[in-house]
């Protein structure tokens, strides 16, 4: 075979120890046969290895800068296909990034409702002093959006307010206060229900401990009591008890991400309960249903609307994403228009 005049390969790093050195593979996207491995992935040994190959006319790549500029280098006649994978994975990732903004770690829904308005259980003193620092946090982070609205920029307010830059970038894409919780995940939590039932019927704390030992529970003692008189006080309160929702952040994006078709009617309930719970989250996800339908018609004139409208505002939640596509735009476009992709050397 001569490797001279090959027209369409596909290149892509990989780590010799991971971590430490990285390589770059190349491959035939005709004949799915490997090609060379390069002893690193700098712009001028991939250059120089393109060099020898005149009649290559289409490259497939990730993102990686190097191999853009060595591909250049080498010949700027060559078609770069930036691969599709890769720059869905990238807008995937800023969502689940920006949505870490927007949303707890953790999202309640159908949670308990007191049968009248106001009867609710008191807070602990824990829990006061938790509620009052995550209200002077709020009023720390609207102090910076202020300073940041007045012209100072990132780096000025991180000297200024000694902190991160990330942790300022953070503050400034903000919406709403930090969601107070009562509740963390623990292990008793998956025997409640049980413990409710037994406490109705009238028993110990003890007896109760002890007979969940027998299912397999692991926590203490002093969980079993917590629980047991957080029971009797809500009942004390006259709190009504309803069936609750716990769901991740992670699930989520994960809801946001796919279309209505491909969600089950209760992930559809759940998802509109979240759009009440918290209004930005609706305006993400269309923004997302329109980027997938751009993607999977592989509509370019489609697609590059989306982009203008990202860049429409740095606020936006894609902006940098649709930054970074710009400064790589025919590549981007080629992924729509060419059928290669560099699914052959992944993985």
């Amino acid at each position: 075979m001569n490797l001279r005049f090959i027209p369409f390969v596909g290149i892509d790093d990989f780590a010799f120890c991971k971590g430490h050195t990285n390589g770059t593979l190349i491959c035939n996207l005709q004949s799915r046969a490997p090609l060379a491995i390069l002893p690193d992935r700098l712009p001028e040994t991939v250059a120089q290895w393109l060099m020898h190959y005149p009649f290559i006319k289409v490259v497939s790549r990730d993102g990686f800068n190097s191999f853009r500029q060595a591909i250049t280098k080498a010949n700027n006649q060559i078609n770069q296909v930036y691969d599709r994978w890769h720059f869905i994975r990238n807008a995937k990732k800023q969502l689940d990034s920006f949505l870490s903004t927007l949303v707890p770690a953790v999202i309640a829904l159908n949670v308990e409702t007191p049968r009248h308005p106001i009867s609710v259980t008191p807070l602990t003193r824990t829990e006061q002093r938790m509620k009052e620092r995550q209200h002077e946090k709020w009023k720390f982070i609207q102090e910076i959006q202020q300073a940041h609205k007045k012209g100072k920029n990132v780096s000025r307010i991180s000297r200024e307010y000694q902190l991160n830059r990330r942790t300022v970038t953070t503050y400034l894409n903000m919406n709403e206060p930090p969601v107070f919780t009562r509740r963390r995940s623990r292990a008793i939590d998956a025997f409640k229900e049980q413990i409710i039932e037994l406490e109705q019927d009238g028993n110990t704390v003890k007896k109760i401990f002890h007979m969940i030992q027998t299912q397999g529970y692991q926590g203490t003692l002093s969980a079993v009591s917590t629980l047991v008189m957080k029971i009797r006080k809500e009942r004390k309160h006259g709190l009504q008890r309803n069936s609750q929702k716990r769901i991740s952040r992670r699930q989520l994006g994960s809801w946001i991400w796919k279309s209505n078709e491909e969600l089950s009617t209760d992930e559809q309930s759940h998802l509109i309960q979240c759009f009440e719970l918290y209004p930005p989250v609706k305006f993400l996800y269309g923004n997302i249903q329109a980027y997938r339908k751009a993607i999977e018609a592989r509509d370019w004139d489609m697609f590059l609307s989306w982009l203008r409208e990202q860049l429409s505002s740095r606020g936006n939640a894609f902006y940098h994403y649709a930054f970074r596509l710009r400064n790589d735009l025919q590549a981007v476009k080629n992924a729509f228009l060419t059928p290669y992709s560099n699914g052959l050397l992944e993985g």
